[in-house]
């Protein structure tokens, strides 16, 4: 008898430890077996669903942050926060289960004195696009009142939507705070409180409004303004460009943000009995999908272009994005075919989805060379609708494996190597990384999508992840809900409501008191789409161009085998040489193409002019300078400049201003100044001056570049203050002008 027992007792010991456990998911770099992710010799392991160990080691103490006052134990974690009252999980593996716990805990320790959310441990306050794709991947349902408030902390006097502070002083430059209206409309789905949907409706509209003004390009429906999220220039554009050339860049990222922003307005329009508003809005967001199909996606490579740059001629860059890809996949830009392409396309690393890919070679870890938790959430639940089990279960692995192994959900970490100490600025338990892994739950496993009409679900459950798995205390309006899912796949075979067989699987919004649903899963895997692995990879440097002549040259690029030479944006020539010859006037930029014909950005673009091409008209001659030279243009000085101008023939012009603006540094404030530029009282588009450095009056350069198409003749141009061009400062909206430039281009 206890030898029977004894025998009894290893085997138990042995199926706790792993020994007989299902290997959920397995690449070169690291394993998630059983209740343990193994990365070589570390091991991060779930021994319940409230206590999690590692013996993981920051591999470098480097980048921006030094860890000393880290406030993480990273051996071990156990729940310490009550967690009653929100969703409970169980089923599945203990991993699963010690994951949402850890994240559920690190929500709540996110939630500050004021009743708002803090960023990080280390960054404290309430980030507008941080808390945005927060709320949005999980948060409205489990905190809705936490959101509320912070959303709310992000709307000005104003009454628009605050631009975090960032490139050049940010908005326009940075252009996706729209990103709250995406967090403001889920958080009405999930409340259905109308006096939320009155308190946003006008903060929205006046946002939209000013945004169509300011940041819409008519000729590419395209937004202007920096890609969202990647708000450090030297990561993800050249290094030639200027904050004024980065608001004129065409994104994918931040369009497909403004896309959804309008068809939420055109909803919200609709609900609030403006059906010719709604109308609007609809068509306006047609016009951005419209935009970024035509514009941007590269049919050979199966996926969008990060953005189109540049300054007179703009040009795709074919780099992929992630959190852009993904959001045109959720939000409906790309149809079915194209989001299996997508999918399909986008490189993957065995410890993520890189941010963008091919990486810089130049710039050290942070967005470039790294891997995102919230994007990766994103870019998760984009191979969910577009029905990618294996891309699915590498996204879901990346959330689990970041989290199991550091004890906290980073920020973000490198993608070559898995480690988040070499980052150039990181900070545990980030918010929207926290988000990410809640939403692995409600938003994959249950397939929890909110609509006016209640819940829709369209649950996802990996084959290897077959089982039984169950939601309780769930709050949605004025019901709490049970719910089960059973076996595998990505189509429902049986939704049961309270023990009643359905047709839809629906839990509609008008139910109350405590509810059961239970879906059966088709235990049928979807078809395959498959996944692109790669190495890692850098694209070639940027050319370095001068004009000499009339000869471009350039120093050698390592890894190029060809140079592109392009006039107007198109390309002209190809050498193997590191000189070309310009082929009249125009505008010319060099690329360097690898082995495989992937190129550098664009080199900085160089003017071939003639001499009858370009007016120059100094500015104080037509408005007051106040030390006799320099105009100030403020909210109370020159709020109108009017210029005479004689265009020589029928042609597109580029307008621009050589200008200065010492209220901030190019990386941060919030004191970049716009103006509308009219010709002939028709506004035309906005002149962007952005911050060129604190103090630094005399550092003189050229505004963002606006075309225009002009008859021959007179004309009456002007650059007027208005409202629709207030910056996020408020109070000060000041730069110094001293030329207007016109061009003919063609």
């Amino acid at each position: 008898m206890k030898i029977k027992n004894f025998f009894l007792f290893a085997l138990l010991c042995s199926m706790a430890t792993g020994a007989t456990a299902q290997t959920y998911y397995k690449n070169k770099a690291y394993q998630w077996k059983g209740n343990e992710i193994i990365q070589g010799k570390e091991k991060g392991r779930a021994v319940s669903a409230t206590e999690m160990t590692s013996n993981y080691q920051r591999k470098i103490d480097g980048g921006f942050m030094g860890w000393e006052n880290d406030p993480i134990n990273r051996q071990r974690w156990t729940l310490s926060r009550d967690l009653a009252a929100l969703p409970q999980y169980t089923g599945g593996s203990l991993l699963e289960q010690a994951n949402y716990n850890l994240s559920l805990q690190e929500s709540l320790e996110a939630i500050e004195t004021d009743q708002t959310f803090r960023t990080g441990i280390f960054w404290g306050g309430v980030w507008t696009r941080d808390v945005s794709y927060s709320i949005l991947h999980a948060l409205a349902q489990l905190h809705p009142e936490i959101s509320k408030n912070s959303l709310l902390a992000k709307v000005n006097a104003n009454n628009r939507i605050i631009q975090d502070t960032g490139t050049g002083g940010a908005w326009p430059c940075s252009t996706d705070r729209t990103t709250w209206i995406l967090a403001a409309w889920e958080l009405y789905k999930v409340t259905g409180e109308k006096e939320w949907l009155d308190c946003i409706y006008p903060v929205i509209r006046n946002t939209i409004e000013d945004d169509r003004i300011v940041a819409y390009d008519p000729e590419t429906k395209l937004m202007r303004g920096e890609t969202s999220y990647l708000d450090w220039r030297e990561q993800e554009y050249p290094s030639w460009m200027q904050p004024n050339d980065i608001y004129q860049s065409e994104t994918l990222g931040t369009t497909a943000v403004h896309y959804q922003s309008l068809r939420i307005l055109s909803e919200i329009s609709r609900l609030e009995g403006q059906p010719a508003e709604s109308a609007k809005y609809a068509a306006w967001a047609n016009d951005l999908a419209e935009g970024i199909n035509r514009h941007l996606w590269i049919e050979e490579k199966g996926y969008y272009g990060i953005y189109l740059y540049g300054r007179r001629h703009q040009t795709l860059h074919p780099q992929s994005e992630t959190l852009g890809e993904a959001l045109a996949i959720l939000f409906g830009v790309a149809d079915e075919a194209r989001a299996r392409q997508i999918t399909a396309s986008v490189v993957n690393m065995p410890f993520g989805t890189p941010c963008i890919y091919p990486n810089l070679g130049d710039q050290p870890p942070y967005h470039n060379d790294a891997t995102w938790p919230f994007v990766q959430g994103y870019w998760m639940r984009a191979n969910a609708k577009a029905g990618n089990e294996e891309g699915l279960l590498h996204s879901i692995s990346s959330i689990y494996r970041g989290a199991t192994l550091w004890l906290s959900n980073q920020e973000n970490y490198v993608v070559y190597d898995g480690d988040y100490g070499n980052t150039q600025i990181n900070s545990a338990r980030q918010l929207w990384s926290v988000a990410a892994n809640l939403a692995v739950v409600p938003a994959i496993y249950f397939g929890i999508n909110y609509e006016l009409d209640g819940i829709h679900f369209t649950p996802f459950v990996p084959k290897v992840m077959k089982g039984e798995r169950t939601l309780a205390n769930f709050r949605y309006r004025d019901a709490v809900l049970t719910m089960t899912v059973k076996g595998f796949g990505n189509q429902i075979k049986r939704f049961v409501l309270d023990g009643q067989e359905m047709q839809q699987p629906l839990f509609p919004a008008n139910l109350k008191g405590e509810h059961t649903i239970v879906m059966e899963l088709s235990n049928q895997q979807p078809e395959r789409v498959g996944v692109t692995y790669a190495e890692n990879r850098y694209q070639p440097n940027t050319p370095v161009v001068k004009l000499q002549a009339n000869q471009l040259t350039w120093e050698a690029i390592p890894g190029a085998a060809t140079y592109r030479v392009m006039k107007n944006g198109v390309e002209i020539a190809k050498v193997e040489t590191t000189t070309a010859t310009c082929q009249g006037e125009g505008e010319y930029q060099v690329q360097a193409l690898d082995a495989t014909g992937f190129p550098s950005f664009a080199s900085e673009p160089i003017y071939v002019d003639g001499a009858n091409q370009v007016q120059l008209y100094e500015v104080e001659q037509y408005a007051k300078a106040s030390d006799g030279k320099n105009v100030c243009i403020s909210r109370n000085e020159n709020i109108l400049i009017t210029i005479p101008v004689e265009i020589p023939a029928d042609g597109t012009y580029a307008i621009d201003w050589r200008y200065a603006n010492g209220n901030g540094p190019i990386n941060t404030e919030n004191k970049c100044a716009t103006r509308l530029l009219k010709v002939d009282g028709r506004t035309i588009g906005v002149s962007v001056f952005a911050q060129r450095g604190e103090s630094k009056w005399d550092n003189w350069g050229w505004s963002s570049v606006m075309c225009a198409s002009l008859k021959a003749g007179h004309h009456t141009l002007t650059l007027e203050f208005a409202d629709c061009v207030e910056n996020m400062n408020i109070t000060e909206n000041k730069a110094l002008l001293d030329q207007l430039r016109i061009v003919r281009m063609k």
